[in-house]
């Protein structure tokens, strides 16, 4: 009897035990499964979809210039002015200000300038800059239709600068997803909404210029199952550089050169044979388009179907208008805002400057009329934006609708 009892409880002792290192198991495979999560893209529990721009919209998020970007000659609010009045009869203006103090001056503003809707919110937000699209939320969906903020890191482009710039910039999106009470998607990743374009089916487009050097301690497939994992996408379509005029500012993003019109249309830039051999930069843009365009022709989306590719020229004869530094600035169609009813277009041709200007940019209209069924076409003048570095896309960021 006391030989069985001693059985029984040496049985009992080694099925703790077995259940125990069976814990530690599981424990332990979790914990790695976490590990490969925070570093470089394992499999999400959580599946994400990224919508594209020209699907339904529920707001545009936009940031306030501080002072420094009207001082001088080329001053930036005028131009925010003209986007917010073109934007609020379509879709909600979320304005991100400083203070309750500049909400209040910049309604004054929009006032005097004939805006007398009730389209246009604001919300305060710690932030330096104008670039929504590249620090403000990013955002995705989950399968019950719920929208999540990516945040993604900031380095202000790889270009080094001031520390206190970059942490104040990298929070903008999270302190957005905040204020919102929305869900944050951590991820190592450095990049900017300029530097991603989808077709809100699973297939998205980068450049290799810009994608790793942002992240030079990852591989390119570390990037890629990164994107994935936190953007839900399936196929990343990776074009070799962009424009040679945007290296010393952004190293090429995607947004000044390819754009989704539709899940299986791109939009993409190409210089024209009479601004080839205007000076290097559009040489050697001329050569970078025509290699991404073999690139795409080449290419499937994520169902393995190819893509219709319109080319829409880069505005012509600029490439010979330098700035005072002679730096050619990035000037691009594509650089537009998509929303529910319209289409916001940088215009370039003015008085003085050359009929071939002027009719390749009513051809482009022409283009965008047919991509874009439905929507109003509106030109902005926004060179003033441009000369800072960026466009219209550049300064306004999509707000996905239900």
């Amino acid at each position: 009897m006391k030989k069985r009892g001693l059985i029984l409880i040496l049985g009992s002792i080694i099925i703790l035990a077995s259940t125990y290192m069976l814990i530690l198991k599981i424990v332990g495979a979790r914990n790695n499964k976490q590990y490969k999560l925070e570093n470089y893209g394992g499999s999400s529990q959580t599946s994400y979809l990224f919508p594209g721009e020209f699907e339904k919209q529920q707001a545009i998020w936009m940031q306030w210039p501080s002072g420094v970007y009207n001082d001088g000659s080329r001053p930036v609010n005028p131009v925010m002015i003209s986007i917010i009045k073109a934007l609020a009869p379509y879709v909600r203006v979320n304005l991100i200000s400083q203070s309750t103090e500049e909400s209040i001056q910049i309604k004054k503003m929009l006032k005097t300038s004939g805006y007398s809707g009730t389209n246009v919110h604001y919300y305060i937000i710690n932030h330096l800059s104008i670039w929504a699209r590249d620090v403000g939320p990013i955002f995705v969906k989950d399968s019950r239709n719920r929208l999540s903020v990516v945040n993604f890191g900031f380095n202000n482009y790889s270009r080094g600068g001031s520390q206190y710039y970059i942490n104040v910039e990298g929070q903008v999106d999270k302190l957005t997803a905040q204020l919102l009470g929305l869900p944050v998607i951590g991820t190592n990743l450095i990049s900017e909404g300029g530097a991603i374009e989808s077709n809100g089916r699973g297939t998205m487009l980068i450049t290799e210029s810009v994608a790793l050097k942002r992240n030079p301690g990852m591989t390119k497939q570390q990037i890629e199952n990164e994107y994935k994992r936190v953007l839900g996408v399936r196929k990343i379509i990776w074009l070799k550089k962009g424009l040679a005029e945007d290296d010393r500012i952004t190293s090429g993003h995607i947004n000044e050169i390819a754009r989704f019109a539709s899940p299986n249309t791109i939009l993409l830039a190409q210089v024209l044979p009479g601004d080839r051999y205007a000076n290097s930069a559009s040489a050697n843009s001329y050569l970078r388009l025509e290699e991404n365009y073999k690139i795409l022709l080449n290419s499937t989306d994520q169902d393995g179907k190819p893509f219709r590719i319109i080319r829409i020229p880069m505005p012509p004869t600029l490439y010979s208008e330098a700035i005072n530094t002679g730096k050619i600035p990035v000037r691009s169609y594509l650089n537009y805002a998509i929303t529910n009813g319209a289409v916001l277009m940088q215009t370039y041709w003015k008085p003085g400057r050359s009929n071939t200007l002027k009719t390749t940019e009513a051809q482009v209209k022409g283009i965008f009329r047919s991509v874009f069924p439905g929507r109003n076409i509106i030109g902005i003048d926004a060179e003033n934006v441009n000369l800072w570095g960026g466009g219209i896309h550049c300064i306004t960021q999509h707000m996905p609708g239900d």
